[in-house]
């Protein structure tokens, strides 16, 4: 019977061990943004974060009245990115630029990132605007 027992217990441990080594796939849609009809902003970098599982981009636009509105702004995966020629290093706080962006359905302060243009002219794209309106998971998390 403790034979039994270990080998069930052994099993289990294999099974548990190898599901936790795959990767996890969940549902992540961009139903949200209106992807099929892109604004540009121009505005303030006001914080670049590069993590997983999105990169964000926090912007400051000003209002009709001039004062800064803070809108959020989601991207694709760090390792996506990095691909398409991003990088942690990519902008900074204070860096002035003119963003393409779907927005947020909702119409509050938001959206999906198409392109980064800097003063200098140069630019950043990604893919999350090319005419995709839920990405699939693979694009997400950059394992395309």
């Amino acid at each position: 019977m403790q034979i039994k027992v270990i080998g069930l217990t052994a099993t289990i441990l294999v099974a548990l061990s190898i599901s936790g080594a795959m990767p996890v796939v969940a549902h992540h849609s961009h139903a949200m943004y209106e992807s099929n009809a892109p604004i540009q902003l121009e505005g303030t970098v006001k914080e670049y974060i590069w993590a997983n599982p999105h990169v964000w981009i926090y912007v400051e636009i000003p209002d009709e009245n001039g004062q800064p509105v803070e809108w959020i702004l989601e991207s694709q995966a760090p390792a996506s990115l990095a691909r398409q020629g991003w990088s942690p290093q990519s902008m900074k706080a204070g860096d002035l630029v003119t963003v393409t962006i779907g927005p947020l359905k909702d119409g509050t302060s938001g959206g999906l990132l198409g392109a980064v243009v800097f003063s200098d002219g140069s630019a950043l794209t990604t893919t999350a605007l090319d005419n995709n309106t839920d990405l699939t998971d693979a694009q997400v998390f950059g394992i395309e």
